[in-house]
C-alpha cells in the first residue's frame, strides 16, 4: 500500500479530503477572544506531540535495528559455518589421501620408504593452504612420518595428545577435532583434524587402533577466511568446540584462547542439540577495552560436527546504528518542533498584551497569529513533505484513500502528478495481488492503534518491473484515522542480498564438483608406480585449478575459450613449441557451469597426445579449430586434428580413463556428442555441444 502525501499542498481534485497544516480556530467577529490559559495548552501540545511522535519512530527503530542485527549475524554465521564444513571437510579428504597412499604398508615399510613418502606429503602442502603439516604416527604415539620435517624425530611422544587418547578409545569417532596446541617439534600454533590410520600391514585385526593421520590447521589462516566473509566493523567470528574450547576467533591470534565458561548459552544449546540460535553474551580473549562489552551472538553447528561457528556484534554498535537513525529524524523534527514552541510563546506572549488592550484590539491580534501560525506551518510542512529523501504520503484508514503525495512516491510508483491530481491514481491498480491483503491488514491495524508495523512489498510499472519498498507509519497528530507513511526504495539492498546469496551458492556448487573431481581423478587414475601416479593426478587437478583460476578471475561469469585452450595446452608444450599448436576461430566465450568439464576434456586429449600422439615426437603438429555452424538447434563445434605423429595402425584395444573423462563431460554434462576418428597421421576428434548451454548470454549465433 503507498499512502502519499505531498504537503504544498499536492491535494485530491475536488471532492476529496483536504489536510490543514497548523489551522487553528478562529475567533469570529462579536466572540469572545481565547485568553493566555488556552495558548498555554497550545503551547504544552506543540511540546508534547512532537516528542511523542519522534518518541514513538524512534522506538520502532529500536526494534527494527536489533531484528536487522539478528537477521545480519545469522546469515553471516550461516556463511561461517558452511565455509568451517568446507575447510573440515578438504582436511578429512587430506586425510583419507594419506590413509590411500600408506595402505598396505606397515610401520617398518613406512619407515624403510620415509624419504619417498615424505616428498609426497610435502608436494602436496602447496595445494592446502590452511594445512600447516601432516604427520602419521604408529600406535605408540611415535611419529612414523611428516610432511615438512625429514628425517622425523623418532624420540618425541605423542601418546599423552589429545587427538592419540580420544581416536584410541573404544567408541573413537570416525573424525577428530583437537584443541589449540603448540607443536612439540616446530613450536607452530594449531589444532588437529585427526582419524584413525586405515588399511596398515601390521598384522592388526580390521578395526583394532593402529596409529593416527593428524592434519595441523592454522587457526591465523582460518580466521582470515572467515574475515573475509565480510560483516559490520567490530564483529567476531569464532570456531568453538562443543565442550567450549575456542579455536579460531576473528582477529586472529598466535596462541591458544580460553575455555567458554560452563554455565554459558552455547553450552546449553550444544547440550540440546541446537543446530542455530542467537543469545546475549560476552566474548573472552578480547582486549582490555572491549573485553567487558555486551555482545549479540549468533551460532551456528558445522555439519554434524560437535563444533560452532559464533558471530559476536558489540551492542554498543547495534545502538549506534539505531542512534543514527534517530538522529536524522531528529535532524529534522527538533528544529521543526523548537520552530513551534517559538511561535507558541509568541502568540501567548502578544495574547497577554493583547488582554491589556480593548477586545477589538484582542481580536484582531489573535486572528494575525492564527494566520501567521498557519502559513509557517504549512510551509515547514512542505518543506519535509517535498524532499526527495524519501517517498512521504498521508493516508485516511477509515476511508482507505491517499489524500496527499509527494514527487518521490509517484516515480517509485511509476506515475505522475497530473494523473494523482485528476484522480486516475490508485495505490490498488499498481499493487500485484499477493501483496494486497497484507496491505488491508495494515490499514486495519491502522485502524485499531493509528499506525502498522513495518512491512515490505512491491509496486508493479506499466512495463511489467516490480519496485521493492519498505513502508512504515506513523500517527498524524491531531487528525485521527490519518497516518504519515514514509516509503523506502529498497532495491539496492534486495540486490546486494541476492547477490550474497548467489555467490555463497555458487561457491558451495563450484566446491561440491571441485572435491568430486578430484576424488573421481584420485580413485580413477591408474599408473605403473607412485611416480607416475603422482603425476597423473597431479595434472589432472592442475588442469581443475586452472579453471577455477580463470572462472574466479572473473566472477564465475565466463571464460573466453581461446584463453581456456590456451591456459590448458601451455603445461604440453614447453620452451619454444608454441607454434607446434594452432587455435583458430571467433571470439566466443564459454559460461561459467561449462569451463570446467570442457578444461578436464581438453587436458584429457592434450595428455594423450603426449604420451601417444602428435606431442609425442617432433614435427607433431595439433590444429584446434571451432565455430558456430548455422543451424537450430545451433551448436559449437571444436574440432582437434593431430598430425605428424606416430603412425596410428586403428583404435585402441580398450577405452582408458581419458575416454571415459570425454564421455562424462561433454556427452553427459554438457549433452553433447564425441566423435574420434583414428586416422593413419593421427587423431581427429569432433566434438559438438549445444550453444545454449555452453556460450554465454547474447552470443549464440555468431560465426
Amino acid at each position: 500500500m503507498t499512502t502519499a502525501v505531498n504537503a504544498g499542498l499536492h491535494r485530491r481534485p475536488a471532492g476529496a479530503a483536504t489536510l490543514a497544516v497548523g489551522e487553528g480556530p478562529i475567533a469570529p467577529r462579536g466572540a469572545p477572544v481565547p485568553g493566555s490559559g488556552w495558548l498555554r495548552v497550545v503551547l504544552i501540545a506543540a511540546v508534547l506531540l512532537p516528542a511523542i511522535t519522534m518518541g514513538a519512530i524512534a522506538w520502532v527503530g529500536w526494534r527494527d535495528a536489533w531484528s536487522a542485527a539478528e537477521r545480519e549475524m545469522s546469515r553471516s554465521a550461516e556463511a561461517g559455518g558452511e565455509y568451517a564444513l568446507r575447510v573440515l571437510e578438504a582436511q578429512r579428504l587430506a586425510i583419507d589421501a594419506v590413509n590411500d597412499l600408506l595402505r598396505g604398508l606397515g610401520d617398518a615399510e613406512v619407515r624403510a620408504r620415509e624419504a619417498e613418502l615424505h616428498a609426497v606429503l610435502r608436494a602436496r602442502l602447496p595445494r592446502m593452504p590452511l594445512v600447516q603439516t601432516i604427520y602419521v604416527l604408529d600406535r605408540d604415539g611415535r611419529a612414523l612420518l611428516s610432511a615438512n620435517l625429514h628425517p622425523v624425530p623418532r624420540a618425541t611422544s605423542f601418546a599423552d595428545r589429545e587427538w592419540m587418547q580420544a581416536l584410541a578409545a573404544p567408541d573413537a569417532p570416525a573424525f577428530h577435532v583437537s584443541r589449540i596446541f603448540v607443536g612439540r617439534l616446530e613450536h607452530n600454533v594449531f589444532f588437529g583434524a585427526s582419524a584413525r590410520r586405515e588399511g596398515t600391514g601390521n598384522g592388526l585385526p580390521e578395526n583394532a587402533f593402529d596409529g593416527v593421520v593428524n592434519v595441523a590447521v592454522s587457526p591465523t589462516m582460518l580466521a582470515a577466511g572467515f574475515a573475509a566473509l565480510g560483516g559490520e566493523p567490530g564483529d567476531v567470528t569464532a570456531l568453538i568446540r562443543a565442550d567450549g574450547a575456542i579455536l579460531v576467533r576473528t582477529p586472529g591470534v598466535s596462541g591458544p584462547l580460553p575455555m567458554i565458561p560452563e554455565g554459558s548459552r552455547l553450552h546449553a544449546a550444544a547440550a540440546a542439540g541446537e543446530t542455530r540460535g542467537t543469545y546475549m553474551g560476552r566474548t573472552l580473549g578480547l582486549p582490555p577495552d572491549q573485553a567487558g562489552q555486551t555482545r549479540l551472538i549468533a551460532f551456528r553447528r558445522v555439519g554434524d560436527l560437535p563444533l560452532y561457528v559464533t558471530v559476536a556484534r558489540p551492542t554498543p554498535v547495534i545502538i549506534a546504528r539505531w542512534r543514527d537513525t534517530v538522529l536524522r529524524q531528529l535532524a529534522i523534527g527538533v528544529p521543526t518542533t523548537l520552530a513551534l514552541i517559538a511561535l507558541a510563546w509568541l502568540a501567548l506572549h502578544r495574547a497577554g498584551i493583547a488582554e491589556a488592550a480593548q477586545a477589538a484590539l484582542r481580536r484582531a491580534a489573535a486572528e494575525r497569529v492564527a494566520g501567521e501560525a498557519r502559513h509557517a506551518a504549512e510551509a515547514r510542512f512542505r518543506g519535509v513533505f517535498e524532499s526527495r529523501v524519501v517517498g512521504m504520503a498521508v493516508f485516511d484508514a477509515n476511508t482507505g484513500e491517499t489524500l496527499l503525495a509527494n514527487d518521490r512516491v509517484l516515480e517509485m510508483t511509476g506515475s505522475t502528478r497530473a494523473a494523482f491530481e485528476h484522480g486516475t491514481w490508485d495505490w490498488r491498480r499498481i499493487t500485484p495481488p499477493e501483496h494486497l491483503p497484507r496491505d488491508d491488514h495494515a490499514i486495519a491495524e491502522a485502524r485499531r492503534r493509528g499506525w502498522w508495523e513495518p512491512y515490505e512489498k512491491e509496486y508493479l510499472h506499466a512495463d511489467g518491473s516490480r519496485v521493492p519498498v519498505r513502508i512504515s507509519s506513523a500517527p498524524l497528530p491531531g487528525e485521527p484515522g490519518r497516518v504519515v507513511v514514509l516509503i523506502e526504495d529498497i532495491t539496492e539492498r534486495r540486490e546486494a542480498e541476492l547477490r550474497r546469496e548467489l555467490l555463497l551458492r555458487e561457491v558451495d556448487h563450484r566446491a561440491k564438483n571441485a572435491l568430486a573431481t578430484v576424488r573421481a581423478a584420485l580413485r580413477l587414475t591408474r599408473a605403473p608406480d607412485l611416480a607416475s601416479f603422482v603425476r597423473e593426478v597431479d595434472g589432472r587437478i592442475g588442469a581443475l585449478s586452472r579453471a577455477i583460476g580463470l572462472l574466479a578471475g572473473t566472477k564465475w561469469e565466463g571464460v573466453e575459450l581461446a584463453s581456456l585452450l590456451g591456459g590448458e595446452l601451455a603445461p604440453f608444450l614447453g620452451d619454444g613449441a608454441a607454434p607446434r599448436v594452432t587455435l583458430t576461430g571467433p571470439a566466443l566465450t564459454i559460461t561459467g557451469t561449462a569451463v570446467q568439464p570442457l578444461a578436464m576434456a581438453i587436458h584429457e586429449l592434450a595428455t594423450n597426445a603426449t604420451k601417444h600422439g602428435a606431442l609425442s615426437c617432433h614435427g607433431g603438429e595439433v590444429a584446434i579449430t571451432w565455430s558456430l555452424p548455422p543451424g537450430l538447434p545451433q551448436r559449437l563445434r571444436l574440432v582437434w586434428q593431430e598430425r605428424g605423429g606416430p603412425p596410428i595402425v586403428g583404435a585402441p584395444p580398450r577405452e582408458g580413463f581419458g575416454a571415459r573423462v570425454l564421455e562424462a563431460t561433454l556427452a553427459r554434462q554438457l549433452g553433447g556428442t564425441v566423435s574420434q576418428v583414428w586416422e593413419p597421421d593421427g587423431l581427429t576428434c569432433e566434438v559438438r555441444l549445444p550453444a545454449t548451454r555452453v556460450l554465454a548470454s547474447g552470443e549464440a549465433g555468431q560465426a
